[in-house]
């Protein structure tokens, strides 16, 4: 598969800075001159393993924090990705049942209350064919059943969770993105060839561009922005990724260049202070991580609480300290704005 150049992303320039354009890229969900993301916006990534690991290199996070421009400010972010996960939220159940992870992904919403929420799913149905890709006692037998049966059970998944997520949110949000997955890569033997599974993700695409449309939901096509629709059988020239599915932190230096352009902003020159935002943001999102999802919750808040669970008034004692990094994440974004215009 061939993929884009990153002709804009030099290895040189680990950062770069984005600003609104006056209209939208082809794909963009942007509308005239109103900006895509205002001040005072409370963002949550939502999705699998593609938006969690987005949040140890903050490439994503940096590209639109920035994106946003200097009239535009006191954004902030929560990444609520989770590696394996499913429409119907399987990898967020510990113990019990897809809903359980239903349950906590209806907490964590209700809590942050956000006012865009990004969604990225799919590509588990195209690597899962034949297979059931759920526990979903409803859905799990349909999931391994034929292509049109194992795409309608996603789309069913995928409508319940977006009304779920907008009920948990409220008034308070404003937009929804629905966000195609990037193509597999391919890499050579011995690893898998994507090719066919490619095939099966630019129907997904195509899906999922309907059913945002049907949703009042914007739509972003990583697909088609990383080189999908140009799929080939021969080795990509540039490697973006670790095994074909996992980005590097180059891949996702490019990933998070073509997302802002969808989202209507455009590249222009670097500035050397953008790695340092970038390392907060890392920083942030580290100490969030640690307050969302404890590495012991079972003994804070579950089954084994009785042994443990008088240090769970310990956790929003993280609170705080993640302000503080916003505080920062805030101070360096003007700073940089600032001597972009200058």
């Amino acid at each position: 598969m061939k993929m884009l150049q990153p002709s804009l992303y030099l290895p040189i320039l680990l950062s770069t800075m984005f600003f609104p354009l006056r209209s939208a890229q082809a794909s963009s969900p942007l509308v005239a001159d109103i900006p895509f993301l205002q001040t005072g916006d409370r963002v949550a990534f939502v999705g699998g393993g593609l938006i969690e690991r987005a949040r140890l290199n903050g490439y994503l996070e940096t590209a639109l924090t920035l994106g946003a421009g200097p009239k535009v400010s006191g954004l902030k972010f929560r990444n609520l990705g989770w590696s394996g996960d499913t429409v119907f939220n399987d990898a967020r159940s510990y113990f019990g049942k897809p809903k359980e992870g239903r349950d906590r992904l209806k907490k964590i919403i209700a809590e942050w209350k956000p006012s865009v929420v990004f969604l990225n799913y799919g590509t588990e149905v195209v690597l899962s064919r034949g297979r059931a890709w759920t526990d979903e006692p409803a859905a799990s037998k349909r999931s391994a059943g034929s292509w049109d049966d194992s795409t309608g059970v996603f789309l069913e998944g995928y409508r319940k969770m977006l009304e779920e997520i907008r009920k948990e949110a409220g008034d308070d949000l404003r937009k929804v993105v629905v966000i195609a997955p990037p193509p597999l890569e391919n890499l050579g033997s011995p690893l898998p060839d994507h090719q066919e599974n490619n095939r099966r993700l630019s129907k997904v695409r195509d899906a999922l561009q309907t059913f945002a449309k049907e949703r009042n939901a914007d739509f972003v096509d990583l697909f088609r922005a990383m080189g999908g629709d140009k799929s080939e059988a021969a080795v990509s020239p540039k490697i973006y990724t670790h095994d074909g599915l996992h980005f590097t932190r180059y891949g996702y230096l490019e990933l998070a260049g073509q997302f802002a352009l969808g989202l209507g902003y455009e590249t222009i020159q670097p500035h050397t202070l953008t790695e340092n935002l970038r390392k907060t943001i890392i920083e942030k999102n580290r100490l969030f991580f640690h307050r969302w999802r404890p590495a012991n919750e079972t003994y804070l808040y579950l089954f084994r609480k009785h042994e443990q669970g008088n240090n769970a008034k310990e956790i929003p004692q993280f609170d705080p300290i993640i302000e503080e990094r916003e505080k920062e994440i805030e101070e360096l974004r003007k700073l940089i704005l600032k001597g972009s215009q200058g």
